[in-house]
């Protein structure tokens, strides 16, 4: 692999970037061939909320629409999903930064389905403010991409493609558990942990609280 990148190859990738912008949910038009979302009997019996997910008419681009006529029901649910945020810009941000993550380039696709597992795996971590869902973006992102190198690793078999490859995909995989750690810092705040634990002398015992560090040698130079 080249150590770095060109001029040219630096500024393509930032036109390239440029370019892609906030994703707004967009109310169905008839045409498209939108599916609608479905939950199972089990999860409805235990009490569970389905996911928000959106319909993608094409995997070639970043184009989204509600799965349903109801366009701001689905758009509450995205708010709720991404830290029960008032903003609908926010939302758009992260849903396009979410879609940039997944799909890198312009000429890769990204699947309905992949989009709303990811969408999917950020509700279950029930982020509760603007931070916490920027936090569970960054995590998805990071699996997602690992396991895509992780799979390129493995396209040849050869020791070149494993250790390039399949070494950045250990890096991000790892990089995923730190940001999940994160996460969980982040949503506990504050809070510490104390233990106490009791010890108890009974009548006749004997006991020191406090930390003792035993001497080699005592007063006398006497071996212990």
């Amino acid at each position: 692999m080249k150590p770095r990148i060109s001029g040219n190859e630096a500024a393509y990738v930032a036109r390239e970037s440029d370019r892609r912008r906030p994703v707004r949910l967009l109310a169905s038009d008839g045409g498209d061939d939108v599916s609608v979302a479905t939950v199972p009997s089990e999860a409805a019996d235990q009490g569970r909320k389905a996911p928000p997910r959106v319909s993608k008419p094409s995997a070639h681009h970043d184009r989204c629409v509600a799965p349903t006529p109801d366009l701001e029901s689905h758009r509450k649910q995205l708010r709720e999903a991404f830290g029960n945020s008032m903003s609908d810009e926010f939302v758009d941000v992260l849903l396009g930064k979410l879609i940039e993550g997944l799909r890198p380039g312009s000429i890769e696709t990204l699947e309905e389905a992949t989009l709303n597992t990811a969408l999917a795996i950020i509700y279950s971590m029930h982020p509760q403010s603007e931070l916490h869902a920027f936090l569970a973006v960054q995590t998805v992102v990071a699996g997602f991409s690992g396991l895509r190198l992780l799979r390129a690793s493995q396209q040849h078999l050869t020791q070149d493609y494993i250790d390039v490859y399949g070494n950045f995909a250990i890096k991000l995989l790892r990089l995923q558990n730190e940001m999940l750690q994160t996460f969980e810092r982040c949503r506990q705040g504050s809070q510490r942990v104390v233990e106490v634990r009791y010890v108890h002398i009974h009548s006749g015992g004997q006991g020191v609280v406090g930390i003792i560090s035993p001497s080699d040698r005592r007063e006398g130079g006497g071996e212990e």
